[in-house]
């Protein structure tokens, strides 16, 4: 078991299996735990809303609530605990049932000794926690530590299955660095990677917790904001410039960061993806814009 104090929650409506779980976790050699008892399913998940849980043994017998509805109940309440199922007798069809709806394992409290129920909290732990770093892997970006394009289009479209249920429409941010293939072409890919790794902070650092950040891929990031105002998006964007800035006069870097964006809104989910192709045809109009300007002084300068 890892060495800090485990909260183990022990879901079980039989006083007498209760003692006896309880006392095969203290013979087990689990001595640095802590241990809340529920007695019915509706107590579990007041203990689990709360938090009070590591790992939960939950019996699939209860005063309220009987069978697998008692697991799927408590993984809906807290889907980052791992469960172990225990049963008063051995079922191949339910134990079979239960892993595949998710629990980490499957016990028989009569055949239950207590170096096998240590055993089988440490596993679970260990599963559970390989499982959701596996499950994090593939929705967030390594280079930067964003979401990835899959990451940030599963959040945003739950986030606006929400907000178009309350008649609310989104923003939309589409951001693209600039001049990312001159950095790699003249400083290496090493160097490309820090100014994008930089332009990822600078994003966490503008935006709010509740806003989705994301690496769509290559030099491509998207946010969608928690709140829509048109003074608001004026304020976010004059304040990410102010960022950027800040962080060219303050580095040693041999180039400047800048980024070209786009801005729209998105009334739901079904159109998140269309809209993410307006965002970006509006930062490429935005990035030529700038490119016309910069041609612009160059040719005035040549004339002074």
């Amino acid at each position: 078991m890892p060495s800090e104090q485990i909260q183990i929650l022990l879901v079980e409506g039989d006083p007498i299996d209760a003692r006896r779980l309880a006392r095969m976790l203290r013979a087990g050699g689990a001595a640095k735990f802590r241990l809340h008892r529920a007695y019915k399913l509706r107590q579990a998940k007041r203990h689990l809303q709360n938090g009070r849980a590591d790992v939960a043994l939950l019996a699939l017998s209860l005063p309220d609530a009987q069978g697998l509805d008692i697991l799927v109940e408590a993984q809906r309440t807290a889907p980052s605990v791992p469960f172990i199922a225990l049963s008063a007798a051995a079922d191949d069809s339910l134990a079979a049932r239960a892993l595949q709806l998710g629990a980490q394992d499957f016990l028989v409290k009569s055949e239950l000794n207590p170096g096998q129920l240590a055993r089988a909290l440490s596993f679970a732990i260990a599963r559970q926690q390989a499982q959701l770093h596996l499950r994090s892997l593939s929705l967030m970006d390594e280079l930067t530590g964003l979401h990835n394009r899959r990451g940030f289009i599963s959040l945003a479209e739950q986030r606006l299955k929400l907000t178009s249920r309350q008649g609310v429409r989104s923003t939309l941010i589409f951001i693209d660095v600039d001049n990312l293939k001159y950095i790699n072409d003249n400083f290496g890919h090493r160097e490309g990677d820090y100014a994008l790794q930089q332009i990822a902070r600078l994003l966490q650092e503008c935006f709010r917790d509740s806003d989705i950040i994301g690496r769509l891929g290559g030099d491509e990031f998207c946010i969608l904001l928690s709140q829509s105002a048109e003074t608001g998006n004026l304020l976010v964007r004059n304040r990410l410039f102010h960022l950027i800035d800040r962080s060219n006069e303050n580095s040693r870097r041999f180039y400047a960061l800048s980024v070209s964006l786009g801005l729209v809104d998105v009334a739901g989910p079904h159109e998140l993806e269309q809209q993410i192709g307006r965002a970006d045809a509006l930062m490429y109009e935005n990035k030529r814009a700038k490119q016309i300007r910069s041609e612009r002084l160059i040719r005035l300068r040549e004339l002074v």
